[in-house]
This record gives C-alpha cells, sequence and structure tokens, in this order.
C-alpha cells in the first residue's frame, strides 16, 4: 500500500553529509525509552489519537449524524482554524476531485481564517436555507470561530427563525466549553471531541469525519487504513517502524544542522496534507522549554511544496542552497486518471519524444528525477509512495505523521501536545479586543523612529 524509502539520507549515497545506519543505531537506547514513554502515554488515555480507530462508538456516532443531515443541503460551511480546519480540509482536497465545487453536492467552504472578505464571499454565493454550517472549536472559546458562529448563529436567527437550528452542527469538548453549553441548552445537533486529542491530532475525530461523511467520503475505509498504519507503527524496533525512523532521521538531520523539514508530494490531491503536516509538525515540535525545564529553543520548520510545479521555484535552493533541509517526496504509483498526450509535432526534438507518452509517466518521472537530483547534490532526502490515493492510504498518511511526530518530539525532549507560545497570542488578542481577566495583556509596543515607513 505506501513504500518509504529513507535511503537518500544515508552516508553511502550523499557522503558524509548523511546519516549512517551506526548512527542510528546509537540512539536506539533513546528510541527506545521515547517509544515506552508513548506507549505508557496511550495505556494509560493519556493519549488517544491511535487508538480512534478503534472506538465504533464516536464513528456510529458520526455515521448516524451524517445520514440524518444528508440530502438536507446544497452547501456546506465549515468554521474552525488550525487543526479544526486543516485536516477536514486535506481529507476533501485529497478524495475530492479538483474543482468539485462546481458540480458537487454538497458543495463545501471552509473557513480557515478570520478574513472579513473570505466570509462575505462565500455568504454571497450560499442561500442560509440549503446551507449547514459545522461549528469546530474544541474549547469553545477560539476568538475566531467564535466570532465566526456568532455571525451565523444571528444570520439563522434573522432569517430562518425557529429553524436556525436545523442548519447548525456543532463539534466540541463531551462537558466543557460554551460551544458545549449553546448546543445543550438549545438542542443544536452535536458531537464531540475527546479530551485527550488535541486540535492538531484531531483528524480522525468528528472534526475531520463528519464533513467527510457528509461528502461521501469513505470513513470506515479511512479509519482501517489509520488502525493498519497504527498496527505498523507500535512495534518498537525503530528500523522496523517508519514513522519512528522518518522520526529519528528527521531528529538526526537537526543534529547536522537540518533545522527544515520540507513535504513535497506529487499530486495536487495532497498538497493540503502538506499544510496540515506544517501545523503538526511545526506547533509541535516548536518548544522553547524542554521537558526537563531547560530552555533549548527547539524544533524544525516544516515547508510545504508541491511537484513539479515547485521543481521549477524552490527546488534550486534545495539543490544548491545550504545544507540546512530534509527534502521529502510523496509520489503516487497509480494515479486516478490517466492523459496521453497526442501524436503531434512528432519529428521536433522538443517534443516529440513525448508523442505517446502519459502524463502519469512524465510526473513520475519528474519526481524520480527530482529525488536523483537531491542524492547527486548530497541532500538528505526521503520517499513515500503511494500504491494509489484513496480512503484508505490518506487514514495511514494521517497516522503515519501524528506517530512520527510524536516520536520526534520526544527525540528532542519537548511537549509534543501544547502549544505555549499559540496560547500567548490569544491572551494578546483577547486583551485587543477587550475581553474582561485579560486587560494589560497586549504590551505596547513603542514604534522605532526611521524604521516605520509610509508610501502615499
Amino acid at each position: 500500500m505506501i513504500q518509504f524509502d529513507f535511503s537518500g539520507t544515508s552516508d553511502a549515497l550523499i557522503g558524509n553529509r548523511g546519516i549512517a545506519v551506526k548512527d542510528i543505531e546509537a540512539i536506539k537506547p533513546l528510541c527506545e525509552r521515547v517509544h515506552e514513554t508513548i506507549t505508557a502515554n496511550r495505556s494509560e488515555g493519556k493519549i488517544k489519537y491511535q487508538d480512534l480507530p478503534d472506538d465504533m462508538a464516536m464513528i456510529e456516532a458520526v455515521k448516524s449524524l451524517a445520514e440524518k443531515l444528508k440530502g438536507k443541503f446544497k452547501n456546506i460551511v465549515h468554521l474552525g482554524i488550525g487543526g479544526s480546519s486543516l485536516g477536514p480540509k486535506a481529507m476533501f482536497s485529497a478524495i475530492k476531485p479538483p474543482y468539485y465545487n462546481l458540480n458537487g453536492n454538497p458543495r463545501i467552504f471552509f473557513w480557515d481564517n478570520v478574513d472579513p472578505e473570505l466570509m462575505s464571499a462565500t455568504l454571497d454565493n450560499i442561500k442560509l436555507d440549503e446551507t449547514l454550517f459545522i461549528v469546530v472549536s474544541k474549547s469553545g472559546g477560539t476568538a475566531e470561530t467564535a466570532s465566526q458562529f456568532m455571525i451565523v448563529y444571528d444570520l439563522l436567527k434573522t432569517q430562518l427563525g425557529d429553524k436556525y437550528k436545523e442548519h447548525l452542527a456543532i463539534i466540541t469538548d463531551p462537558k466543557g466549553g460554551i460551544l458545549r453549553k449553546i448546543a445543550d441548552s438549545e438542542g443544536i445537533a452535536n458531537l464531540s471531541v475527546p479530551p485527550e486529542v488535541g486540535g492538531r491530532f484531531s483528524t480522525l475525530t468528528p472534526v475531520g469525519l463528519l464533513p467527510s461523511a457528509m461528502l461521501g467520503i469513505d470513513i470506515d475505509a479511512f479509519m482501517k487504513g489509520a488502525a493498519k498504519m497504527r498496527d505498523n507503527t507500535i512495534e518498537e524496533d525503530v528500523f522496523n517502524n517508519p514513522a519512528y525512523l522518518y522520526a529519528a532521521i528527521h531528529y538526526l538531520a537537526c543534529v547536522k544542522g537540518a533545522n527544515m523539514s520540507v513535504l513535497m508530494p506529487y499530486s495536487n490531491s495532497l498538497f493540503d496534507l502538506s499544510d496540515w503536516y506544517c501545523q503538526l509538525w511545526a506547533e509541535s515540535s516548536g518548544k522553547k522549554t524542554s521537558l526537563q525545564g531547560k530552555t533549548v529553543f527547539a524544533g524544525q520548520t516544516p515547508i510545504k511544496a508541491l511537484g513539479a510545479t515547485d521543481q521549477h521555484s524552490q527546488c534550486q535552493l534545495y539543490m544548491e542552497g545550504p545544507f540546512d533541509k530534509v527534502v521529502n517526496i510523496i509520489d503516487v504509483k497509480n494515479y486516478r486518471k490517466t492523459i496521453t498526450v497526442p501524436d503531434v509535432f512528432k519529428d521536433t526534438a522538443e517534443m516529440g519524444y513525448l508523442c505517446g507518452k502519459t502524463i502519469n509517466k512524465l510526473i513520475q518521472s519528474e519526481a524520480k528525477g527530482t529525488w536523483g537530483a537531491l542524492i547527486e547534490n548530497q541532500r538528505m532526502a526521503t520517499r513515500i509512495t503511494l500504491d494509489t490515493i484513496n480512503e484508505e492510504t490518506l487514514g495511514a498518511m494521517f497516522m503515519f505523521f501524528m506517530t512520527a511526530t510524536s516520536f520526534f518530539c520526544y527525540l528532542l525532549d519537548v511537549n509534543p501536545y501544547d502549544q505555549p507560545g499559540v496560547e500567548l497570542g490569544k491572551v494578546i488578542t483577547f486583551d485587543l479586543m477587550g475581553r474582561k481577566g485579560y486587560e494589560g495583556k497586549a504590551k505596547s509596543f513603542a514604534e522605532v523612529d526611521k524604521l516605520v515607513l509610509e508610501v502615499k
């Protein structure tokens, strides 16, 4: 189903800039301790994402609500930000065809920002009585989602009266938070996010499953793929566990100064998966303080790229710039469509060689070409090959990257599941917006003379 090739990071292929097998063997005791930590977290119920494929009650609740809502709406607007949106968006764009919204039913729109132009444009192109709004916030207190919900709530009540609640579904904490109170008190359809699952790890919960089920995506196959990958990534031996090996290589790459991780799928359908990966890798690994309380400023910067598009932009930097990146290529054996180049301009050297070849072979050759060029330039590169893109392989990739992230962060000795830097930004925003109890949190920054410019 999925093949992982890490040889492009080895010293055997790229010389002393690569990682030797003995380097991985040297950190095996550390890897074993991290494995014990992850296993203990799972057995104690502290971290639940690995067990979500087995939560049949949750899956059936999603299916039940989706079945109840299906066929009633021409549009779905998904309100959420960060982990509440990136996972569902990646699922949608991977499984549904490009430009789905031109003819799809229901269409889906993601409000993954509080850009007033984005929100206005959506509202200008939908009818409220034909639309379901899925509101996603685990805490319920996220300012962006709260403000969006307030706007939608008011519009629905004003225009639809007592039918407003038929156009809302809330996904939030099972017990606490303002959205939980509103959902319960007003009888709005709702589902719960398990408390033990953080936002960026929540794609396998109703956060990702409900909108997918509403669009006809096979969530059973999705969870089956996640379960298969889970079973392959709980193996203790780092050399037999693809997620652990991916993490260990990135950890050793950091030691060598490669503090950036590029995810470069050769498929437009997987570009939003790169977006999700960027949040997962950055927010989990980027920490000022270690688990031991030391100041470490740890982390590795993720970068999203798209093959073959970024061969003509970013790859120049990757090939000849600083040796500070691991490039992770995702390629596909069997694309879901095939296009053949016709026999035109056959007698020209510049185009004739393409006649009769498929676009499929071209993009696959581009992926192999980038892989080979990175190795020739002594750049660390991994390669993940999917048999095809479907619900099962996608579910597996979500589980793979989440497990790799947990392992990588514990190798760095940082907490994979908190985000104190993000929280500080939220607190300052609360003060700027006048929320009680947060007065004085927004510090006054004096403008530095000669460094603030206006062009009129």
